[in-house]
This record gives structure tokens, sequence and C-alpha cells, in this order.
């Protein structure tokens, strides 16, 4: 959480929102961390969850960050027989979801 936290703080703007959701569906906890900042292409969306990647590497520089977050991330989570995806939040943003 720690991490998805994070990098929603990072990427979105004073006055814009994050929020957070957890809920129980097919058997499943489900976690979801939206915001409504500057969110990631339909190509970072694929690649997020690799090792440092980085969607635009003038900003990341610029926020902090090596890239390695969401690849940890995705790691702890699968670990714990889960799944985590990206995807956009309409009309801006990121929704992370984490199904344990």
């Amino acid at each position: 959480m720690v991490i998805l936290l994070d990098n929603a703080i990072k990427y979105t703007a004073k006055g814009d929102t994050i929020t957070i959701k957890t809920y129980q569906k097919e058997g499943k906890c489900n976690i979801e961390v939206q915001d409504t900042g500057i969110g990631i292409s339909d190509e970072g969306l694929k690649e997020v969850f690799n090792r440092f990647y980085r969607e635009d590497k003038a900003r990341s520089r610029a926020t902090g960050g090596t890239g390695l977050g969401l690849s940890i991330a995705s790691t702890i989570v699968l670990s714990h027989k889960g799944t985590i995806k990206a995807i956009h939040n309409k009309p801006k943003g990121t929704i992370i979801l984490v199904k344990i």
C-alpha cells in the first residue's frame, strides 16, 4: 500500500484526488488506489510493473524514484497469489487494482 500511495502522491497535483477503495468480490479482497493525476499512456500500462520502467524519464528525475516501486509491489502481490494491474481512470489519472 505504501508503494501504491507513494506513486499516487508523486503524480497527482494539488487539487486532484486520490481515493482508496476496498471491497470483496468473487471471494477476493480488492484494493483500488485511484488518482486523478497525470495518468499513464496505453504503452505504459503494459510496462509499468517491469523493473526500472519509467513513463517519462525527465518527469521521473524531477519526482525521484528508480522505476522499482511498482515492480516490488507486483512481486509482493504475486507472492500472495494475487493479481495487480493498472488501468486508466476516466477522464484522467490511473487506477491500480490489487486482488488477493
